[in-house]
Order: C-alpha cells, then structure tokens, then sequence
C-alpha cells in the first residue's frame, strides 16, 4: 500500500467519522425550528454553516477519498455537493451529457475543481462540459493568476520545494494523473482559463 493511498484512506476515514456527529447537529437543529427554541436570525445562520460543513465534508470525501475503479458518481450529486460550497464568490456549473460518470473521474474533477480555484483570488464563474470520460472546463473571472509551481508539477512534474496543506490538491491531481493515465491540459489567460481532462479509469487487477 502506498502512501498516497493510505492518505486517501484516512481521509475516507475523517469524512466518514464526521458526517455522523454533524448529521446529529442537523436533527438537533430541526428540533429546534419545531420548538421555537431560538430566534430565526440564529437559525439561518447555523443552518447555513451547517449546510457549507456537510457539503465539504461530502466533497472532500470524493475528491481526497479513494475512488473504486468500477464505482460510479451520480452527476445530480456532484452538482448538489459543489452548490453547497460554490455558491457566491466562486460559481460551478455542471453540463455533463451522463447520468453517473465513473467515481475516478468524478475526483479527478472535483480535484481540478480545487486546483483551478486556487488561481481564482476574486471568484469567477466554472462550467464544466463534456461526458464519455472527457470533460472540459470553461471559466470566466475578474483576474485568474495560477500559481505557476504548482501548476508545473501537474502539468510536467516538476518537483514542489515545501508542499503546505493549502497545496495538496495538486500533488494528489499529479499522483491520479499518473496512476491512471489520464491526460489534462490547462490554458491560463487574463480573465478566463480553459481546461481538458480525458480521462482513464484504472484498470482493476
């Protein structure tokens, strides 16, 4: 077992333990709309945050999870996960011709996803196209400025000097590009920015 795996594995782990207790804080809340027990400013607002919490939670288990070769993704739930976390400074829209498209691309896209926001320091607005494992990313923005080491290592590999938490998304991208062959090119101007994933699903043995 590898490294990378037994990372994803404990991060299956995390989001696994988490949902559990945060699920339990949803049900307490719905009793407390049926109570009156609080004022609805307060409840909007822990709602709210309650929302956003389990959308990541959900997102971060598909993207940092491991991703059964024959698994699948239902589109619907990719959409419902992104629109719990993208839904002001950064917009996602899917336009995806399948119903469920396999679970390892579904992460190679939800990893995309993070490494092309990190280039995006006023928001903007990503659509993703595409179906029969290809899928292309369209984005429009105030000013898209990609952190070009990072965007190094997953495009050519070029070897990162102090990899930090807010960076792993594109080593672990790098390492799913690898591992299954899948092949991404990335093109970066001023205000907008495409990108194609083609990808593979690895093969089981």
């Amino acid at each position: 077992m590898n490294a990378q795996h037994l990372s994803a594995l404990v991060s299956a782990r995390l989001c696994h333990d988490l949902i559990s207790p945060i699920g339990a804080i949803g049900n307490g809340l719905e009793l407390l709309q049926l109570s009156g027990g609080a004022g609805s400013a307060e409840i909007d607002l822990i709602s709210d945050s309650l929302g956003t919490a389990m959308s990541k939670i959900r997102f971060f288990r598909i993207a940092f999870g491991p991703a059964d070769p024959e698994g699948r993704l239902m589109v619907d739930e990719m959409r419902e996960v992104t629109s719990g976390i993208y839904n002001n400074r950064i917009t996602v829209t899917w336009d995806i011709a399948e119903r469920d498209i396999p679970r390892s691309c579904g992460q190679m896209l939800f990893l995309t996803l993070l490494c092309l926001e990190k280039g995006l320091p006023m928001g903007g607005q990503i659509v993703v196209t595409g179906g029969s494992e290809s899928y292309a990313f369209s984005i429009n923005a105030r000013k898209v400025a990609p952190p070009a080491e990072f965007w190094n290592h997953v495009l050519d590999g070029v070897e990162l000097d102090g990899l930090k938490s807010d960076g792993v998304q594109f080593a672990l991208l790098r390492g799913e590009l690898e591992r299954s062959g899948s092949n991404l090119d990335v093109n970066f101007g001023e205000t907008e920015a495409t990108a194609r994933l083609d990808c593979k699903v690895p093969q089981t043995v």
